[in-house]
């Protein structure tokens, strides 16, 4: 199956029809598992992508000649969009957000790298937007070699539960913690757990 990190690495562009499959295949990816409304579930349709765009949430598609083109920062874009209206948030409150976003930013909040939160700023219902630090991060970043640095100490004001997962191995879980909602979102906290753990141990063979 293609991923968006292969799509990333090429220089991609798409008729409207090749964008709406490929979008297709990778939705299912990025929409929470739960808290998402069936018609946001749908199959997206190249009616609804001239929808988004009309509306200003997505970039005008570019021209080759007389044909539109699209390439991966629409398709950025439009997933991000789906993302959020599984989300809860309504189309005035998303409004221009995926294009005033780059490419970096996109992937962050498709990845569970960033947490998006919306806020009324003036009675005339404008909105903005605060990207604030989440437990996932969008890429996985090799794993210092220092066997303190890994660790995390709670502060007092903190309220921790702990849970034993198998005999040797325990998960520390902080009370403000949030499951990733997405299979996406849900890989990458595994991958993470999974290269903390492999470095632990390949450091525990080495300093014996």
């Amino acid at each position: 199956m293609i991923t968006l990190q292969q799509l990333a690495q090429g220089n991609y562009s798409w008729s409207l029809d090749e964008l709406v499959q490929i979008v297709n295949v990778l939705l299912p990816q990025y929409l929470p598992e739960e808290r998402s409304h069936t018609r946001v579930r749908e199959e997206i349709t190249p009616r609804l992508v001239r929808h988004y765009t009309t509306l200003g949430m997505l970039d005008e598609p570019l021209k080759e000649g007389r044909y539109a083109v699209y390439t991966y920062r629409h398709l950025l874009q439009i997933l991000v969009v789906r993302r959020l209206l599984a989300e809860g948030y309504g189309a005035s409150a998303i409004d221009n957000f995926a294009k005033s976003k780059d490419n970096t930013e996109l992937e962050a909040l498709l990845q569970g790298g960033v947490q998006l939160t919306l806020t009324t700023a003036n009675p005339a219902l404008a909105f903005l937007e605060q990207i604030q630090n989440r437990q996932s991060l969008p890429k996985i970043t090799p794993i210092p070699t220092s066997s303190t640095s890994a660790i995390v100490k709670p502060s007092a004001s903190s309220r921790w539960a702990r849970l034993e997962v198998i005999p040797g191995l325990e998960i520390h879980l902080r009370e403000d913690f949030v499951y990733p909602s997405s299979p996406q979102e849900q890989q990458n906290l595994l991958q993470q757990i999974r290269q903390i753990l492999i470095a632990f141990v390949t450091k525990g063979r080495s300093s014996k």
